[in-house]
């Protein structure tokens, strides 16, 4: 019989085990944080920063193959050279993690003010929401604004606005920042209308097979 391929659920949950095995501080990013506190997002891997040094690589390499996730130590210690990210592929899983090396003041910002979130009957920590739409508008795409939008709206009576903004600055994203607030103000209903809108752009990949959408992953048995 051929072996059970692993969800994204459970490719999520052995990532988090690797690394609290091997010890290592870490922030999931990405479309976790996204679905998390904004709308569902289409995804095909799962997206960590990770704070390790050179003198850790072998203890995180081989944490990493206990739970059947395919990496060597060179490649870890290349990323983290180039303080570029690492595939690290899952070997009974399409699904795949992007581990970025904690190497840029960004990275250490996003472990330092992650939040513990419970997903899925396991706590994971996730960037927080301010710093999710400060690097939204970073990265500055049209499905980044749209992510950052969907956040600001859904999660506009939590936010800490003058610790987003002072982020916002620093990143040279202010007026982004100031001009997403603006287009926030007034919308009625506003974080339905764009949830609707990502459930149905999910659904359409997912009928043409480019993609899986978050909400449906997160309803996979693991």
């Amino acid at each position: 019989m051929p072996e059970k391929r692993r969800s994204f659920v459970a490719v999520v949950k052995a990532a988090e085990r690797s690394l609290r095995a091997a010890g290592m501080d870490h922030v999931f990013v990405g479309a976790l944080a996204v679905g998390a506190f904004g709308v569902p997002r289409t995804t095909a891997r799962v997206d960590v920063i990770v704070d390790y040094r050179e003198g850790r690589v072998d203890r995180l390499a081989e944490a990493f193959r206990c739970q059947s996730f395919r990496v060597s130590a060179d490649d870890l210690r290349a990323a983290l050279a180039e303080k570029s990210p690492c595939t690290v592929q899952h070997a009974r899983s399409e699904f795949h993690l992007d581990l970025v090396p904690a190497a840029r003041p960004t990275a250490k910002d996003a472990i330092r003010h992650s939040v513990s979130v419970r997903w899925r009957n396991t706590t994971l920590p996730i960037a927080d929401p301010e710093h999710t739409i400060v690097m939204k508008l970073v990265y500055g795409s049209e499905q980044d604004v749209e992510d950052a939008l969907g956040i600001y709206v859904r999660q506009k009576k939590r936010l800490g606005l003058r610790q987003m903004r002072q982020f916002a600055r620093r990143q040279g994203v202010l007026e982004d920042l100031r001009d997403l607030e603006r287009r926030a103000i007034g919308i009625k209903d506003g974080a339905r209308r764009t949830l609707v809108r990502e459930i149905a752009r999910a659904r359409r990949q997912v009928r043409s097979g480019k993609t899986v959408s978050l909400e449906q992953l997160r309803r996979e048995d693991d």
